[in-house]
C-alpha cells in the first residue's frame, strides 16, 4: 500500500508498529469468490448458501479495512504536515518575540540614556524635601 510506505518513509509510524497484514497490503484476488471457495457438488441444506454468503461478508469486510487503512494513513500524512507547520509557525512567533524584546530593549535605552546619567557619582545624596502646609 502505497499510504503506508509513504508514512513509513516521512517517519510517523510508532516505534514498535509492524506492518499491516499482508490480506490488507495485497490486491484482492481476481474471479468469483465462490469458485474459489466451493467446488460443484451435492448441497447439503444449504450450507452452501451459508458458505458462500460468510465468504462475501468477509470479502466485503476485507474492503473495508482496506478502506479505513487508507483513511488513517492519509490522516497520519495529514498530521505530519500540520505538525511540520506548526513547528515552524512557533520558532517564526518566538523570532518575533526575540526581536520586540531587543526593540523594547534599545527604545528604554534611548529614553533613559547611559546608566551612568540617570545615577550621579558616589557621594550624591538626593536632595530633602519640605512641605508647608
Amino acid at each position: 500500500m502505497e499510504l503506508w510506505r509513504q508514512l513509513k518513509q516521512a517517519g510517523l509510524l510508532p516505534q514498535g508498529l509492524g506492518p499491516p497484514p499482508t490480506a490488507l497490503m495485497g490486491v484482492p484476488p481476481a474471479g468469483r469468490d465462490d469458485q474459489t471457495v466451493m467446488s460443484p457438488g451435492p448441497d447439503n441444506g444449504g450450507a452452501r448458501e451459508s458458505l458462500l454468503w460468510i465468504w462475501e461478508e468477509l470479502g466485503n469486510l476485507r474492503r473495508v479495512d482496506v478502506q479505513l487503512l487508507g483513511q488513517l494513513c492519509s490522516l497520519g500524512l495529514e498530521m505530519g504536515v500540520l505538525r511540520d507547520e506548526l513547528l515552524d509557525f512557533l520558532e517564526e512567533e518566538d523570532e518575533y518575540e526575540e526581536s520586540m524584546v531587543e526593540e523594547k530593549d534599545e527604545d528604554l535605552e534611548e529614553e533613559e540614556g547611559p546608566l551612568g546619567a540617570c545615577c550621579p557619582g558616589p557621594g550624591y545624596r538626593l536632595p530633602d524635601f519640605e512641605m508647608t502646609i
